[in-house]
């Protein structure tokens, strides 16, 4: 056995590791931190100049960064599922008249992402389902951009979503249509 074995290496190795390992929490969090993030201005950096009044955007707030507002805005939109998939008329200036209505809730903003809920059957009668709540919302957010084109981002799967609820806080017909818009 050589004299730097046994127990006293395994308990010294251990004491090792934990200390790395501070270190290395310690490295990720002052990573995370630069000059100037808490106000005050890094060394070797001149104080920011305190903006004249009135130079501030209305309503933006002196911290916020531009971004996508994580704080979203919803309305819900009711309308025969099955007749606005088949593209029923009457269906579909159900939603024109909702969406139209709703919007005005939010003068001079445009949305930057849109996710639509879906709660739909697939007929009448029939209980709410995954595959009917997801056409129904596909088939509202599709319709939105043509709906109020300066409001709502050109139609992309990306921006604009569909997603099906069949949670039971919804009625079948209704889609919620979530709205998030960028911070100014």
């Amino acid at each position: 056995m050589s004299p730097r074995s046994g127990p006293a290496l395994t308990h010294g190795a251990g004491w090792l590791f934990a200390d790395l390992l501070l270190v290395v929490a310690l490295v990720v969090l002052g990573g995370q931190w630069t000059p100037g993030d808490d106000g005050t201005p890094g060394p070797g950096e001149a104080s920011a100049p305190s903006p004249s009044p009135g130079t501030a955007s209305a309503g933006a707030s002196p911290t916020a960064k531009p971004g996508l507002d994580p704080d979203s805005e919803e309305f819900d939109v009711r309308t025969d599922a099955v007749a606005l998939r088949a593209g029923k008329a009457a269906a579909e200036r159900a939603v024109r008249e909702q969406v139209t209505a709703h919007i005005k809730d939010y003068p001079g903003r445009t949305a930057a992402m849109v996710i639509v809920w879906g709660t739909a059957a697939s007929c009448g009668t029939c209980p709410v389902t995954d595959d009917a709540s997801r056409a129904y919302a596909h088939a509202v957010a599709t319709r939105l951009t043509s709906i109020a084109p300066g409001f709502f981002p050109p139609y992309d799967a990306d921006i604009i979503r569909s997603y099906r609820n069949t949670s039971s806080d919804r009625a079948a017909g209704t889609a919620t249509v979530e709205l998030f818009f960028l911070r100014t």
